[in-house]
């Protein structure tokens, strides 16, 4: 069953890359588990990023990438504090 563009979950509850079926979590862990874990300061955002992190919060802010480990596409993407725990964590309900 496919979870969103890029995750499918399998029968057995793990998931993986829709694009190359590397497997990325599940099975007891988080759905992303497996993935690679990508930070980079928040200038990496891109041009959208018209103003100063700095004027709205005394944290420094990053750019936090889930990648399939496989293919590198890029399964989640936060813009977050950098003190912030590693991803949030997301589950899938059957």
């Amino acid at each position: 069953m496919r979870v969103d563009d890029n995750v499918e979950l399998l029968p057995d509850g793990s998931t993986q890359c829709a694009h190359c079926s590397t497997s990325i979590g599940g099975g007891g862990r988080g759905a992303l588990a497996g993935a690679l874990v990508v930070e980079r300061p928040a200038a990496a955002i891109g041009p959208g990023l018209r103003a100063a992190p700095s004027l709205f919060t005394d944290r420094p802010i990053v750019l936090r990438q889930r990648l399939c480990p496989g293919c590198l596409v890029a399964l989640a993407t936060e813009v977050v504090p950098s003190d912030e725990p590693e991803f949030r964590s997301w589950h899938v309900e059957v």
